[in-house]
């Protein structure tokens, strides 16, 4: 399963957060397996493997080990605001993510003039899987992408922040 989901997302990475940072451009979709009481799920564990997928291009804009450990502390701590619980063994479910970044992103606009303008938007993305630990069944699905923005460390903290909370929504 982990494999499928870094293929799914090789191309992808993070974003996020919140306060007074500009968050208008982070779109999170969220859906859950109509078939699921996620109240009766209460503890659960990390997926090995999940982190920020593998690329030089990501490499440039992250530091994938401290990334990837902001990204999880941000998913515990929405979780045990929910009343989840985190446990080393015989979890309810899993929980897998993966983060990447498309630095060669283009985006076309309109100028002044109305001539089309094509210009280098760069792109980052989270996509974020509860698991039945039992069952292997999807629970819930959730992804965010937004732009990279050149922001302040505080800042890019502040969206990814957002971004996982917004994707947590519901459960």
């Amino acid at each position: 399963m982990i494999t499928i989901l870094k293929e799914a997302l090789v191309t992808l990475a993070l974003v996020g957060l919140s306060g007074c940072v500009s968050t208008s451009d982070i779109e999170v979709e969220n859906a859950q397996s109509e078939k699921v009481n996620l109240n009766g799920y209460k503890t659960y564990q990390f997926i090995q493997g999940s982190g920020i997928a593998d690329d030089k291009a990501t490499k440039k804009i992250l530091d994938s080990e401290k990334t990837a450990a902001r990204i999880e502390s941000l998913i515990n701590d929405e979780l045990i605001k929910k009343g989840k619980v985190p446990v080393s063994k015989d979890p309810d479910f899993l929980v897998a993510y993966l983060g990447g970044a498309d630095m060669e992103t283009v985006k076309t606009k309109l100028d002044k003039k109305g001539k089309e303008i094509i210009e280098k938007r760069p792109e980052a993305a989270l996509m974020l899987m509860l698991v039945d630990a039992d069952t292997g069944s999807i629970l819930w699905i959730s992804t965010a992408a937004g732009e990279v923005k050149n922001l302040p460390l505080e800042d890019r903290r502040k969206r990814l922040q957002y971004a996982v909370k917004k994707m947590l929504e519901g459960v």
